[in-house]
């Protein structure tokens, strides 16, 4: 039932204008929690992705420069503040992690969509590794079922939901921004999809 749902919804839920909105909403968010922690984006299949990466990227450039113009008009206290939040925003790395599959160079081209860039990424290092250390600047990952389930990041503060999930691994998934860590008073789940109704 679920899957016939999902089926009529994938046009709209991968429209670029909605994509685009959340992912403007997803930088404004994000990079104002800028001191909180690590961040998932749940998005609805492979291919999505890799669009929201490229759109998020392209917004967080735009916020970064936004972030910079404050600084310049700001009081000197502020400045200091913005300067910091400034050099976050571009040690921050973001990668998309999902898995392989046949002809994936094919799947993704009608999209304009470059794949190799990210197999490249995920097979050359130890994204998993890196993701789960607080300290490392790979703070934003872009995923769709890998990492949903069994996989525990105790400084994953802010889980982004885009995608129709169910049961244990709804249940599971909203588990990894409950993790205990220093510093972090709670796990936030933003909800694009209205998983609610599934919980």
């Amino acid at each position: 039932k679920l899957e016939r749902e999902v089926a009529k919804e994938i046009h709209l839920l991968t429209a670029t204008p909605r994509l685009e909105s959340i992912a403007r909403d997803f930088v404004r968010h994000y990079s104002d929690l800028w001191t909180s922690g690590k961040a998932m984006f749940v998005c609805l299949n492979k291919v999505t992705c890799v669009r929201m990466y490229d759109l998020v990227l392209r917004f967080w450039q735009e916020e970064m420069e936004k972030v910079a113009r404050q600084r310049d008009q700001a009081t000197q206290q502020e400045a200091q503040e913005l300067s910091r939040k400034l050099e976050w925003m571009e040690q921050t790395e973001m990668a998309v992690v999902i898995s392989q599959e046949q002809n994936e160079i094919q799947i993704f081209k009608p999209w304009g969509l470059d794949i190799l860039s990210h197999r490249e990424k995920m097979e050359k290092r130890e994204l998993d590794k890196e993701f789960k250390d607080a300290a490392n600047p790979l703070r934003v990952v872009f995923v769709c079922a890998m990492w949903l389930t069994g996989f525990d990041v105790q400084s994953l503060s802010c889980l982004y939901l885009d995608k129709p999930l169910k049961a244990h691994t709804l249940m599971q998934t909203i588990a990894r921004a409950n993790r205990v860590a220093e510093g972090k008073s709670n796990g936030l789940i933003i909800d694009y999809v209205g998983i609610v109704k599934a919980l």
